[in-house]
């Protein structure tokens, strides 16, 4: 199993009425901070609900969360409006761990959650009575055991570490040539032609991506048995994947591209450094596609598109999308039309992810270029 303190790394907040209690022994909240402080964890500790200092959270590892912050039973209903508003403003800053600890019993405290859309099955939020969580080898065991049952908490934290290791490292490396290097990358830009300054985010999140070192990961996590996921939830997940759509995206284009326009799609192929250069006076390069009929998949058809081992066997002067907003789409090569983006920006519904967008550019290019072959007779073969 992985290391649990490794893992949670970071600044931590506790929030609990009881976190800055005098006594002569420690409650159950105090041993656990201090156990997390004898692991180097720096923490932000609250006896009550933090108000504007929330927007500071973007960065924390985790937060614990007293439920009962009154310290009155039963627990008053403006304290339980009050954790909801405080839960759902976390969800905006940031994507950490929830634990919340409480003397009320767990399931009253996830239908309060489930009844304000805070709460599912595979949601970031971990509850437990405080009584089963006494000593700090509890609490690790439970969340232990909590991190099986969350793959995509477990994954995020690998990921956070692995992004902050290379960004730390990226950014001493640039540093170290010249401290004015953010200036010197953007006028390279802007002198090709380029006026966007999301062109220097791009760069620079290109050469973060090259500097990962992936984890190995842990496969009683990772591999844990996945249960109801159905055909749709799966689509869901490769389109996610492959495809972000238009409400993510800056109000600029690129190649990868997909428009909705009259019933029809459409696939930019054009590469980002021409568009780049005044991209409004710009064509954008369109490939024409609709939505594939699944029922020819694999039918003894003469028009049946084929499918094996994983993906789709294209013809030379085709290409296949799978999914965008739930449905195959399947481009022809021989069908482009120059568009400008200020004409159809209004139309696009998102963008097709490398490297599946590279290779579309790649099979047009080889398309483009092909030699012409004159036909075999059929009576040849047959």
């Amino acid at each position: 199993m992985t290391n649990i303190i490794e893992l949670f790394s970071g600044i931590g907040v506790i929030i609990d009425e009881a976190i800055f209690e005098e006594g002569a022994t420690l409650n159950g909240i105090q041993k656990i901070a201090q156990s997390l402080r004898d692991n180097h964890i720096p923490l932000l500790e609250y006896d009550e609900l933090p108000d504007e200092s929330i927007n500071q959270f973007h960065g924390v590892s985790f937060v614990i969360l007293d439920w009962n912050l009154s310290g009155e039973h039963p627990i008053p209903e403006a304290t339980i409006k009050d954790n909801i508003a405080f839960i759902g403003n976390l969800r905006n800053v940031c994507f950490a761990p929830l634990f919340i600890f409480s003397d009320e019993e767990p399931h009253a405290i996830q239908v309060s959650l489930e009844e304000n859309g805070l709460y599912t099955n595979n949601c970031p939020i971990f509850i437990k009575k405080k009584d089963e969580l006494d000593t700090t080898e509890k609490f690790f065991s439970e969340i232990e055991a909590w991190l099986k049952q969350t793959p995509s908490m477990y994954v995020l934290k690998e990921w956070e570490r692995s992004t902050r290791e290379a960004k730390t490292k990226m950014l001493w490396a640039l540093s170290s040539i010249h401290p004015a290097w953010p200036s010197v990358l953007y006028k390279s830009i802007h002198d090709d032609g380029g006026d966007q300054p999301s062109e220097l985010m791009r760069l620079l999140q290109n050469n973060l991506s090259y500097r990962l070192e992936y984890p190995q990961f842990d496969t009683d996590i990772i591999e844990a048995q996945v249960d109801g996921i159905g055909k749709d939830d799966l689509r869901k997940l490769l389109e996610c994947e492959r495809f972000v759509p238009q409400a993510s995206l800056p109000d600029h284009p690129y190649a990868g591209d997909i428009y909705s326009i009259d019933g029809k799609y459409y696939l930019n192929i054009r590469p980002d450094c021409d568009i780049i250069r005044k991209a409004k006076k710009k064509d954008m390069y369109l490939l024409k596609g609709s939505t594939v009929d699944e029922t020819k998949i694999n039918t003894e058809d003469q028009d049946s598109i084929k499918f094996d081992s994983g993906e789709f066997l294209e013809k030379k002067n085709s290409c296949y999308v799978a999914f965008v907003q739930g449905n195959i789409l399947s481009f022809s090569l021989r069908d482009i039309e120059l568009k400008k983006w200020k004409d159809i920006k209004d139309n696009r519904i998102g963008h097709l992810l490398p490297p599946y967008i590279t290779k579309i550019q790649q099979k047009y290019a080889a398309y483009l270029q092909r030699q012409g072959l004159p036909s075999i007779p059929e009576e040849a073969i047959k």
